[in-house]
């Protein structure tokens, strides 16, 4: 049997479905390096879980081109890969596999802009760029 979905209620389907897999609220963290100091230009998110017994993981994690700008100073990277980090940001990374294989395996690519938005709407923070899809 074949069903035909309007796109406006497939992606209302999409944004309930993050909202269920990620959590509908969403908490911005500052991005800390292995000393513990705040990170320029990056930024992680987690859900309500973070802060409770079952210690869950970051969920995500932007970087803007202040960050890329750090790094080159500090000559933690190269002067080739600055340019293409820098021409990528601000970039949004999903940390989990198994959260992108599930969004790949039910949606295909339609999650992807859906995303955007919904990242939009729950962190207040725009990307140009989504990480290692």
């Amino acid at each position: 049997m074949k069903y035909i979905i309007s796109e406006s209620k497939l992606n209302s389907v999409i944004y309930d479905f993050m909202d269920e897999l990620f959590g509908a609220e969403i908490h911005t963290l500052p991005g800390i390096d292995d000393n513990g100091d705040e990170l320029v230009d990056a930024y992680d998110f987690v859900n309500d879980e973070y802060y409770g017994d079952e210690g869950s993981d970051y969920l995500f994690s932007w970087t803007g081109k202040g960050y890329y700008e750090s790094l080159i100073q500090g000559g933690n990277i190269g002067k080739s890969e600055w340019k293409r980090l820098e021409s990528l940001a601000p970039i949004v990374e999903i940390f989990s596999m198994y959260d992108k294989e599930k969004l790949n395996g039910y949606f295909g690519n339609a999650w992807k802009p859906v995303f955007k938005q919904w990242f939009k709407d729950k962190t207040g923070m725009d990307y140009k760029t989504l990480y290692g899809l």
